[in-house]
């Protein structure tokens, strides 16, 4: 419970940052993908230590959830899917994500890492598929990543 708590905040600190930029989500329907991306600096050393993540100036962490829309006054509930996606710098040179799915209490995301040149731009493109659809979401957004 404590990770998720340390979790949370520091997504909520990033998030903040993050809303420069818009808000980071994008709807499908019923469904809400939410991502964040930011230097892994940005997560505290506990959050690194149990999700097996390097704290690098120049790696890159990617979150992303999956939401379905419940009734009216109530929050949207965290689903469980599939998440793929790569990577592409703007000369092109293209790398493919490995997410790793992690549940706790009543959240459930994906989470990948990889490495980044300094102030580049990124155009990332996700495939994503709840659990029981047969329609995957296209995810695409760019975004440009600083080192530590």
């Amino acid at each position: 419970m404590k990770v998720l708590m340390t979790i949370a905040l520091t997504l909520l600190s990033a998030l903040s940052l993050a809303r420069d930029n818009g808000e980071q989500k994008q709807v499908f329907g019923d469904y809400e993908v939410h991502y964040i991306g930011l230097n892994s600096t940005f997560l505290t050393p506990e959050v690194a230590k149990a999700y097996d993540i390097t704290r690098s100036g120049s790696l890159g962490y990617l979150s992303v959830s999956i939401l379905k829309k419940a009734a009216k006054g109530e929050l949207a509930k965290p689903v469980s899917g599939r998440v793929e996606g790569q990577l592409r710098n703007l000369i092109g040179q293209a790398k493919t994500l490995q997410f790793k799915q992690v549940k706790e209490s009543n959240a459930v995301y994906y989470i990948t890492t990889f490495r980044f040149d300094d102030e580049d731009m990124y155009n990332l493109n996700l495939k994503v598929t709840p659990d029981g659809q047969k329609r995957t979401f296209d995810v695409k957004f760019s975004q440009r990543f600083y080192q530590e």
